[in-house]
């Protein structure tokens, strides 16, 4: 959850999407996605759908094509929608956006800043 303010995304808050798993796979499913696009709209959350998140522990900081999907699903709340992939392993995250004419590109971690 979170907020657009002053040409800065702010990140305040992350809500579990108790995802779909099997071994080798993570699906967030639609029908927990509309469901707190549906709370928001009834006051029940504060903020926005700014993005999502979820890990890949020890294999790196990446989005497969299903991340990616992933990623534009979210991007219809939001046009500066993020994916955020964490590997607990090496204790390092990336933070994905969506650019025109680029696709889904890292950020670079220059404009990446933690309060």
């Amino acid at each position: 959850m979170g907020v657009l303010e002053n040409d800065s995304l702010w990140v305040n808050d992350t809500i579990p999407a108790e995802t779909e798993m099997s071994e080798v796979a993570c699906v967030f499913p639609a029908q927990r996605l509309a469901q707190i696009a549906n709370d928001i709209v009834e006051g029940r959350i504060e903020g926005r759908i700014v993005g999502w998140y979820h890990s890949h522990p020890g294999h790196g900081l990446f989005l497969s094509q299903t991340d990616m999907e992933t990623h534009m699903q979210f991007h219809q709340f939001s046009p500066y929608a993020l994916s955020l992939v964490a590997d607990p392993k090496s204790a390092e995250f990336g933070i994905w956006i969506y650019e025109n004419g680029l696709g889904v590109v890292q950020l670079p971690s220059n404009l990446i800043h933690i309060i």
